[in-house]
């Protein structure tokens, strides 16, 4: 995988959903919640945060269930999914696919909100 499409993001996991991968694995969808990028100055009305879409399978996966409503570090790749309508192929959201979730101590959680 090309390294640009590497990430590495600190957020707080929700909206965990089981599922079970073809081969019959565990695996979820979630949500992990970031703070939103400060691309300019701030309006009224605009959410601090923004929520990315999780994927996981095995050891990630039960990680994952476990810090539910927790702050984690997450490190996977981005992938861009795509779907089909009437007959044509569009491209829809992108994910992070995750490789590793490990769940951040309460100091490291305090330097998140700094």
């Amino acid at each position: 995988m090309p390294e640009h499409q590497q990430v590495r993001l600190k957020g707080r996991i929700k909206d965990v959903r089981d599922r079970w991968t073809p081969d019959g694995s565990f695996a979820v969808i979630a949500s992990l919640v970031i703070t939103r990028p400060a691309l300019g100055p701030v309006r009224a009305n605009v959410i601090d945060e923004q929520p990315i879409p999780l994927r996981a399978n095995n050891e990630a996966a039960r990680t994952i269930v476990a810090q539910h409503g927790n702050m984690v570090q997450i490190e996977g790749v981005l992938r861009r999914r795509y779907y089909s309508q009437h007959g044509e192929k569009r491209w829809g959201q992108v994910e992070v696919w995750v490789d590793l979730c490990r769940p951040l101590n309460q100091h490291s959680q305090e330097n998140l909100n700094e």
